[in-house]
């Protein structure tokens, strides 16, 4: 009976023993509880009654909480230190941080949890004209940055040298609001949430926009794969079922939906007649021949993301380096085929120099077309890039859009104008002027236009998109759409 009992006891002690050490492991530092952190920036992140709210945070608690992940969550003082804990780690993770190739290697990343919109805005009223081409923005007087913030840094990038720095957000608005200095260089979404209501409407301007950006939870990289899967996972099935849209109108009520992150992010241009905008506020549309083709992809696919009507260099930066990513329509050049992975064509690019019919001009060379005084493309496009590339030295590319372009050859701001055909035709057409007031010069490009999908985006994706075309092509669909805009004209 005294041998059981010392067994008995041995036995329990043991089990004691067992469940002592194993009570002790969530408090030991290898702990797996992801300690989130962020600074003030609203509406993504800030404190109401000393709890961390905001779009980011919503976003990043429902999706931890739907995967099972314990998580804290805490406000920092300094963004930099912040940064600085998340990249060295463990189990870190910081908010309302952009997606950027520079960044990308120094986190793990799930998102996107929401969307910013970079600008310079105005206290007053200088008559610049929305959007200000960013060469002439260097140009402005001083302009407020904080200092390392993603706004400030793009615009260092840049070349700006009229940057007056601010150690915080709340004193470079307070130099603005106090007639201080006279610009301010802004995530439009934040500016308008920290400002009390209708001043912006009251005393401030939009200048220029100039950069898109996503943000992200930036996980430490020491944080397990399968961590980072499952919460990406979680925010896809969010923004998918709408969830993402409610707490976002829960902190900005009057956000339209194309203005949030989709699981797939879709970048177009002011192209016609491929991609353009039509109607305002609710009734705000992006359509065209490409807009009809994708969206009937991504019906194929199961799921349809919304069209993000761009800049054209901003959304081609950002098809460079952002996950799920894909600008269209790109023509595909030999300077651009490494930089992509394509899916298409899904248009024609050829493209010709135009005159004015009254001017009497006549190219037929290239070297004809040097000795201008002066030709009009847009800034950034392909056909930008051919005249740069063969030496061409009467460029005029401030045109933002093709319709910009246009307009600078029709009213004789310059004396010819490098743009595809059905551009043109298109936009003579829309703007009432006959095709015989303009003289199609020499083919200058014959490329194809395609959706340009960013080199981290999968692989399997691309391909099913390929697919989903080349099915379209063989049951006739690809067919009536092309029919509906360029009836008569080959299809690509």
């Amino acid at each position: 009976m005294k041998t059981k009992l010392i067994l008995i006891t041995a036995s329990l002690l043991m089990l004691a023993a067992f469940f002592t050490i194993n009570s002790c492991k969530k408090d030991e530092p290898n702990d797996k509880t992801i300690q989130i952190s962020g600074v003030e920036f609203k509406p993504n992140f800030f404190t109401n009654d000393g709890v961390v709210v905001g779009i980011d945070a919503d976003i990043a608690a429902q999706a931890l909480q739907n995967t099972g992940i314990e998580y804290t969550m805490s406000m920092s003082d300094s963004w930099q230190e912040a940064y600085d804990a998340t990249v060295t780690g463990p189990n870190k993770a910081l908010l309302t941080t952009a997606f950027t190739a520079e960044r990308k290697d120094l986190f793990k990343w799930a998102g996107p949890t929401s969307q910013g919109m970079y600008g310079i805005v105005e206290k007053g009223n200088s008559g610049y004209v929305f959007p200000l081409p960013i060469e002439e923005c260097k140009l402005l007087p001083s302009i407020a940055v904080v200092r390392n913030w993603m706004e400030t840094i793009t615009l260092e990038e840049l070349g700006f040298t009229n940057l007056v720095y601010f150690d915080t957000y709340d004193e470079a608005l307070a130099a603005l609001m106090n007639d201080e200095i006279r610009f301010l260089a802004s995530d439009f979404y934040h500016l308008t949430s920290v400002l009390p209501p209708g001043y912006y409407m009251t005393y401030l301007r939009s200048i220029t926009r100039y950069r898109t950006v996503y943000y992200y939870i930036a996980f430490s990289k020491d944080v397990e794969d399968a961590v980072v899967s499952n919460v990406q996972n979680a925010i896809e099935t969010m923004i998918k079922d709408k969830s993402t849209v409610a707490i976002v109108n829960n902190y900005i009520p009057a956000m339209p939906s194309d203005y949030m992150a989709g699981t797939m992010q879709l970048f177009t241009e002011v192209s016609p007649p491929n991609n353009f905008g039509t109607g305002q506020g609710a009734e705000r549309k992006v359509e065209g021949s490409a807009v009809d083709i994708v969206n009937e992809i991504q019906t194929r696919t199961g799921y349809v993301n919304k069209i993000n009507l761009s800049l054209w260099n901003d959304a081609y930066a950002i098809a460079q380096y952002l996950p799920n990513s894909a600008v269209f329509t790109t023509a595909r050049t030999p300077e651009r085929e490494n930089l992509f992975q394509w899916v298409g064509p899904v248009s024609s690019s050829r493209s010709h120099f135009y005159t004015l019919a009254s001017s009497g001009l006549n190219i037929e060379t290239l070297e004809q077309a040097k000795a201008l005084q002066s030709i009009a493309t847009p800034n950034g496009w392909f056909t930008h890039n051919f005249l740069i590339n063969n030496n061409f030295s009467n460029i005029v590319a401030t045109a933002i859009t093709s319709q910009d372009a246009f307009n600078q050859l029709i009213t004789g701001e310059v004396q010819a104008l490098l743009l595809t055909d059905v551009g043109v035709k298109w936009l003579a057409d829309i703007n009432g002027i006959p095709m015989s007031d303009i003289t199609q010069q020499m083919e200058a490009l014959d490329f194809k236009g395609y959706i340009a999908f960013s080199l981290s985006t999968p692989a399997t994706t691309v391909q099913q998109w390929q697919n989903h075309l080349n099915n379209m092509k063989a049951d006739g669909t690809f067919e009536t759409i092309w029919n509906k805009w360029f009836e008569g004209v080959p299809m690509p």
